[in-house]
């Protein structure tokens, strides 16, 4: 009642716009007569804080309530669900009004601040169209010199100019006549590349999806009786080797893996390709301990650990 005093017309108020103590509880009980009205008021009162129309006395008089610990909507939820919402409508707006009330001043002192941030900035500005007069001056001044020493030096640089301009001329138009012959070989395996390269790219990614799992009789199989027979019978341009390996991979990576010991065989390279190549990581079945030992050479440096599940300390290893 306090908060509504001078702002609702309902609450009775004393010649200063304050509530009148002993007709509280009537006035009280009028206004909770309409609840949706009272809760509309509620929900309109923080616009009358904004505005202006709510004095420091509407606070004032609740604090020494909010101040009183017993005066908590957990406490009051228990006798009125309804009165702990407006106990905690009391308290948030008290806090909202000082929060208005303290900020305010300081909008006020960061607007004159920027008056006189404004009134520097202007002194600033006609400092500085003076000195960009007097530089205006000088620099016109320097031009002239500069104009007078550019030309000579301009004179002296010019033959030189030329003569550098002339020699790389040369020098491209030879080594341009010296490499027509190789661009257009370029140009015409480049324009063959293109031709194949869906079907190129289709069979490498089948291979690396599929054959992983076989032997080299079954690879052998599947790669020439079933995906070339495949490309051949649906007009699939691909390239004449039909080698997924020379799409994959190239001569100096697989010469690395030998060094890596890496057998040198097909499928040993195969499997190197697949492995090299595939978004996951692949399960290798090596009972030769080939594949473990080109893998200790190709990540020795790499802070490689090998452990096993009969290991006691593999779980410490993994993290």
């Amino acid at each position: 009642m306090n908060l509504l005093s001078g702002v609702n017309k309902a609450v009775p108020v004393d010649g200063r716009g304050r509530l009148k103590a002993d007709n509280s509880w009537k006035a009280a009980l009028a206004l909770l007569k309409e609840p949706k009205k009272f809760l509309q008021d509620l929900l309109g009162f923080k616009g009358e804080v904004d505005a202006g129309n709510v004095k420091l006395w509407n606070f004032d008089a609740n604090r020494e309530q909010i101040a009183d610990p017993e005066f908590t909507p957990d406490r009051l939820k228990k006798a009125s669900p309804c009165a702990s919402g407006v106990c905690a409508w009391i308290i948030n707006i008290t806090k909202y009004y000082d929060v208005v009330t303290e900020v305010e001043p300081k909008k006020q002192a960061v607007r004159e601040a920027n008056e006189q941030l404004a009134v520097a900035n202007e002194k600033k500005r006609v400092m500085e169209e003076l000195v960009a007069e007097l530089n205006a001056k000088l620099a016109i001044l320097q031009a002239s010199f500069d104009k007078a020493m550019k030309e000579k030096a301009d004179a002296e640089e010019s033959a030189a100019r030329s003569a550098r301009r002339l020699d790389l001329a040369n020098r491209l138009i030879n080594a341009l006549g010296a490499n027509v012959e190789l661009w257009g070989a370029a140009i015409v395996d480049i324009g063959k590349q293109i031709e194949v390269v869906v079907g190129d790219v289709l069979l490498a990614s089948a291979f690396v999806s599929y054959v992983g799992p076989f032997n080299k009789k079954y690879r052998d199989m599947i790669l020439n009786d079933k995906f070339c027979n495949y490309f051949t019978d649906r007009g699939i341009p691909v390239s004449p080797e039909k080698n997924p390996l020379a799409i994959l991979t190239n001569d100096a990576e697989i010469a690395s893996w030998n060094n890596e010991k890496l057998p040198s065989d097909r499928v040993s390279t195969e499997n190197g390709t697949i492995l090299t190549n595939s978004d996951r990581f692949s399960l290798i079945i090596d009972p030769q301990l080939q594949g473990i030992t080109w893998l200790k050479d190709r990540f020795k440096n790499g802070n490689l650990q090998v452990t096993r599940l009969s290991n006691k300390k593999m779980v410490s290893t993994i993290e």
